[in-house]
């Protein structure tokens, strides 16, 4: 128990590995307004690997794509809006599966929201080790120095208050502090 690798079990699909259909993407594009038809495409390692049909109405889009199996799907996805608090309004899907309002939708043999397919997103599935090195890596990114434990936190960045440094700095150490500390109590170290 709490050998190496242990943690938080990563059973679950991770959702920035997946095709994905954003709606924010087709609305600043302008592809949401009704009548339109157009083929949108993924790819990986610059080789095609998905491709879909879609077709807007006023108050929702029709997709039309092909399944690994050779199924071809014809899936209607409805549309949501709320107001802006300064004018306009924001568009949503509905989930087809079961009509949660999302901003994305996940390819699988249908496009579902995260939730209808059991999605999570990479940080749920890292153990304690690797949230603590993130952690220390993204207050590294504020003081721009280079990510990982071997670089020391030494200049300030210009424009940034002294005592702001200091307080990150120190936050720094003591996150990576704790860090090695689980690391030799991962692997038997006494300290």
């Amino acid at each position: 128990m709490g050998g190496f690798g242990s943690g938080r079990p990563g059973w679950r699909p991770v959702g920035e590995h997946m095709l994905r259909l954003e709606v924010r993407f087709l609305h600043r594009k302008g592809w949401l307004r009704p009548g339109l038809s157009f083929t949108l495409s993924w790819s990986w390692g610059g080789e095609p690997s998905a491709s879909i049909g879609v077709f807007t109405n006023p108050d929702s889009i029709r997709l039309m794509y092909g399944t690994k199996d050779g199924e071809q799907v014809d899936a209607l996805v409805d549309l949501g809006r709320t107001p802006c608090h300064y004018g306009g309004t924001r568009p949503w899907f509905l989930c087809p599966r079961c009509g949660r309002r999302v901003g994305v939708l996940f390819a699988g043999r249908r496009f579902w929201c995260r939730h209808c397919h059991g999605i999570a997103y990479a940080v749920e599935n890292e153990d304690k080790l690797s949230r603590v090195l993130r952690r220390s890596n993204k207050l590294r990114e504020r003081v721009q120095v280079r990510a990982g434990t071997a670089y020391p936190v030494t200049f300030k960045p210009k424009g940034m208050h002294q005592r702001t440094f200091d307080r990150i700095r120190w936050e720094i150490e003591a996150i990576e502090a704790d860090f090695w500390i689980a690391t030799a109590e991962r692997f038997g170290i006494e300290l």
